[in-house]
């Protein structure tokens, strides 16, 4: 392995370390409610870039190090589906008929 690989590896774990604690978070608490969708969103998409930009450059340390972290942005993306607050269905309220007059 070269110093370049290693550095490669290196900065791919510390990249997924980063993002496992909101991971293990999110789903003990089984909550994502203050995680912005648009930042997850924007995280999974430039993973997902930068994967197939170093799949093209022969990147393998960052290929497999980037796509631990694409998996990890996608399982916090889902939780956060997953544990949306369920939306109350409107009710229509108890109209029993009116009683006729006579």
């Amino acid at each position: 392995m070269t110093s370049n690989e290693l550095i490669g590896y290196l900065a791919g774990i510390l990249l997924a370390l980063s993002f496992l604690p909101q991971v293990i978070v999110t789903w003990r608490t089984k909550q994502a409610d203050d995680l912005s969708m648009g930042m997850l969103s924007l995280n999974l998409s430039s993973a997902i870039l930068y994967e197939i930009y170093a799949w093209q450059l022969g990147l393998i340390p960052v290929v497999i190090m980037n796509g631990i972290f694409c998996l990890l942005v996608l399982a916090v993306l889902i939780m956060k589906l997953l544990f949306a607050p369920k939306k109350a269905s409107p009710t229509t309220p108890n109209r029993s008929p009116k009683p006729s007059s006579l």
